[in-house]
């Protein structure tokens, strides 16, 4: 079987110079993974960048900029939280100044902790918070007041504040002076490039730029084809309205990506409407960072060309040096470069930007599973599951490390029975896949098919695997001599393997599948030719993140075949790189007991790891 696999007004203002006073104690409720930030002290200090060098961390002063509350209508959060959102951009931009990433500010809209507690949590020494109330007039009229603060952590003071009232038209003019003015509070003298990146105004059009936020707040909700498809749609009225608008396309661009890279549709379509999104982004905008990280996570995920995406990635960074997001993708492709090392630094400082965000912690510790460092992805898994307790992932994967770090399932089952106390686990197919491998582990066959037929998962996928259920239905009645039925999967999985080649033939898992449906099914030749171009298609050397994958199932395909001496090489192989294999975890998968009579084999099972 196959392991668990490791892996977005009137005119005018009146503007105040208020005596310094105390900020209120309390704030409104946070949610509960904020209790859980101090776990995440990790590494490396982030560098800023001024003229291409980097800034000292010891000159750098952190900022926290907060959800601004609503005073308007309901209807209108979203609009509160994009102008949270486009200040906090606009102070990524600032060499000198840390800003925490939104997904960890975001999270404490509404909290009732006073600004020590948010300020010592976040590691920042100034917080900005606002109010904003969006007022429509008649005759499509319409003002917006914003109220920013300024406070210093230490004694809870404000350093400045301001009331703008404006024109919704001139909304990106408030936005930009707030940013000055913060800058100017905390005696940060802006360089050129970084003034004129604050004034930048977006588009002219105050009705395509309301979409655009529409479409951020889709995007930012979750990762699912539904607010991804939403946010296309809010992105789309934006362009429609202003097809200049460079955000939007950029943000279009990812989104069409995202799709594609999370499964949901994988077609020629999608990837030209990704490429054209962020082509156009470029052409209007070349100086754009939200552009280059577009073209950055685009040549990423799929093209494949990780020099290019690293070099949009550095522009990018270049622009918004603040930007968690920035410097996770740098990471991951770095990883996939198999450069390890480069990875864990550039996804800590990412963790440090953005302390709230549970998906950086999460592949920290999956990269720490896979160069076999089994303790620290225990601590960062451990992180993770308390950042973000409902994500099947990191549950999923803590269990998987037991397995691969102690070649016992106590532990790994533990980690399951806890989470189904707080978490609804019954069909999520990290979890069904996670329990049906535990019972095949332990040699509970009947219950793992139970679960399989309970389930109304068909597919179990993810970007390193793709395993129908009828494939594991198949492996587990050969493990209890049910012939027929085993023959019976095996070919019902033949089916829609072959289908799946046959409409996307490059796509390296498919093949490893469709080699071991063709060795379950006694064709030799034809499981090796499969499971030789999975690997053709997607080698070690190419990506080192996902190739070892093929190469553990090629390993199965050579072990189910009887070419028990090269599935051996194989796994040796695996051993000497990082990879999901370890000796534990090849002493307990029954996928190798035709192996166990090799003396190669046994002498990969005396290695100490």
């Amino acid at each position: 079987l196959n392991a668990i696999r490791g892996t977005e007004v009137p005119s005018g203002s009146v503007q105040q110079q208020i005596p310094a006073q105390k900020a209120p104690a309390k704030r409104r409720r946070i949610t509960i993974a904020a209790l859980f930030v101090l776990v995440l002290v990790v590494g490396t200090a982030v560098l800023y960048f001024r003229n291409g060098e980097p800034v000292p961390p010891s000159e750098k002063k952190m900022l926290a900029v907060l959800p601004f509350e609503n005073l308007g209508s309901p209807e209108d959060e979203y609009f509160a939280d994009g102008i949270m959102d486009e200040i906090t951009a606009r102070l990524a931009g600032i060499g000198e100044l840390g800003v925490i990433a939104r997904t960890s500010a975001i999270q404490y809209k509404n909290t009732e902790k006073s600004i020590q507690q948010v300020g010592e949590e976040l590691g920042v020494e100034y917080i900005l918070e606002g109010t904003v109330r969006w007022q429509r007039l008649s005759e499509g009229q319409s003002q917006v007041r914003v109220t920013p603060r300024l406070i210093r952590v230490s004694d809870a003071t404000n350093v400045w504040t301001n009331i703008y009232d404006k024109d919704i038209a001139d909304i990106f003019e408030v936005q930009s002076d707030i940013a000055e003015q913060v800058a100017k509070g905390l005696g940060i003298a802006l360089l050129e490039p970084e003034r004129r990146a604050l004034k930048a105004r977006p588009t002219n059009n105050i009705e395509a730029y309301n979409y655009y936020l529409r479409g951020n707040q889709y995007y930012n909700r979750s990762r699912t084809e539904k607010d991804r498809m939403n946010a296309l749609q809010m992105y789309q009225k934006a362009v429609d309205l202003d097809s200049n608008l460079a955000l939007a396309h950029a943000r279009s661009s990812n989104t069409h990506t995202s799709l594609y890279w999370l499964d949901d549709d994988r077609t020629e379509k999608r990837l030209s409407e990704a490429k054209e999104s962020v082509d156009r982004a470029l052409r209007l905008n070349p100086d754009l960072p939200e552009a280059h990280l577009a073209s950055g996570i685009f040549n990423y995920r799929v093209k494949l060309d990780y020099d290019r995406a690293l070099e949009q990635l550095d522009i990018a960074l270049k622009g918004q040096p603040n930007n968690p997001e920035i410097f996770a993708h740098i990471g991951y492709v770095k990883r996939r470069q198999g450069n390890f090392k480069q990875a864990i630094e550039n996804i800590k400082k990412s963790s440090e930007i953005d302390p709230l965000n549970g998906e950086y912690v999460f592949n920290l510790g999956s990269i720490y599973a896979v160069i076999r460092n089994y303790p620290e992805a225990e601590r960062y898994y451990n992180s993770a599951i308390s950042l973000s307790p409902d994500s099947p992932d990191p549950i999923a994967n803590k269990t998987q490390l037991y397995l691969l770090w102690e070649g016992r399932t106590a532990k790994a089952r533990a980690v399951l029975e806890g989470a189904s106390k707080n978490v609804d686990i019954a069909d999520d197919p990290s979890f069904v896949f996670t329990w049906v491998l535990l019972d095949v582990f332990d040699g509970n066959y009947q219950e793992a098919l139970d679960r399989l037929s309970l389930s109304s998962v068909e597919t179990f996928r993810s970007q390193s695997y793709f395993i129908p259920k009828a494939l594991l239905h198949a492996q587990i009645n050969g493990l209890m001599g049910n012939q027929q039925l085993e023959q019976a999967y095996y070919d019902s999985a033949r089916i829609i393997l072959e289908t799946r080649v046959k409409r996307r033939s490059r796509e390296a898992r498919y093949h490893s599948s469709l080699g071991i449906a063709y060795a379950g099914l006694g064709r030799k030749e034809d499981a090796v030719r499969e499971g030789k171009e999975a690997v053709n298609l997607l080698p070690v050397t190419n990506d080192a993140w996902r190739g070892p994958y093929r190469v553990e199932d090629l390993a199965a395909i050579y072990a189910m075949v009887g070419e028990h001496d090269t599935a051996v090489e194989q796994l040796a192989y695996l051993l000497s790189i990082p990879s999901h294999i370890s000796v534990p975890s090849l002493r307990i998968d029954p996928k190798w007991d035709p192996l166990h009579d090799n003396p190669r084999f046994q002498r990969l099972l005396k290695r100490r790891k």
